[in-house]
């Protein structure tokens, strides 16, 4: 309180008056540091999130079929690298080049992380799913709840549909009988064993697209969604399309 005694009663000049202006080009650049630094992290962060989104779009090759995975916790890379090759024994070669090539793209929704770090993971891993979601890439999802509910605050409603006689919209991993002879590497670096890995994956629900959206007008994305179906129960059924 003793501060905010000397300034009672202090005429606006006064009080500028007595601040400290910086004078040696130490003082200038810690000054500005200081003010500045929190806004200058922030940004770095959001660029290295838009490059490490930008820079596989440019560069890969584009696959048959892409999956899009989207879940509350991290996925190791290598994990993502087996369930690819699992997933292209039931696949087919959609774009002629003779090689079969699937795809999974992870989006992070960890929604109980307060971090700038996170906050900006999760805005990172919105564009990606909204990119791909835009333009028809992937018609296939692999999703969690937490992370369905997180982004059904941007109107998830209709963007799943029956694939079947039924009415499901979704069946579990566990439900898939391709699934149930995948091979999975333990993963040491995050103390994961193949067998809680399995348990983990399980609870995941796997989906196909409803034909909705922009991307839909062309055919060519309708297509591709009725050879994802196509995809999707043999994946259901365990139907193999290469030894």
């Amino acid at each position: 309180m003793a501060r905010e005694r000397y300034l009672v009663n202090q005429e606006e000049s006064t009080i500028h008056a007595n601040q400290i202006t910086p004078k040696t080009g130490k003082e200038k650049r810690a000054n500005w540091w200081f003010h500045n630094k929190w806004k200058l992290i922030s940004g770095i962060l959001l660029l290295a999130a838009f490059i490490s989104f930008i820079i596989p779009m440019v560069t890969r090759v584009d696959p048959d079929y892409s999956i899009i995975m989207a879940t509350e916790f991290g996925v190791p890379q290598e994990l993502l690298e087996d369930l690819e090759v699992h997933f292209e024994q039931y696949a087919d070669d959609r774009n002629g080049d003779k090689k079969v090539s699937v795809e999974i793209v992870h989006c992070l929704f960890n929604t109980k992380a307060t971090t700038l770090v996170n906050s900006n993971e999760m805005q990172a891993s919105f564009v990606r799913f909204a990119a791909d979601a835009g333009a028809g890439e992937s018609m296939i999802v692999i999703y969690d709840d937490a992370s369905y509910d997180y982004l059904a605050q941007s109107d998830m409603e209709g963007f799943f549909g029956p694939i079947d006689d039924t009415d499901n919209e979704y069946y579990l991993w566990k439900e898939l009988k391709s699934l149930e002879s995948l091979e999975i590497n333990e993963y040491q670096d995050v103390g994961a064993t193949a067998e809680g890995v399995q348990t983990v994956l399980g609870e995941l629900k796997t989906a196909v697209r409803a034909e909705q959206g922009d991307a839909f007008r062309e055919d060519e994305v309708k297509e591709y969604r009725e050879d994802s179906i196509e995809f999707y129960k043999r994946l259901m059924n365990g139907e193999k399309t290469a030894e």
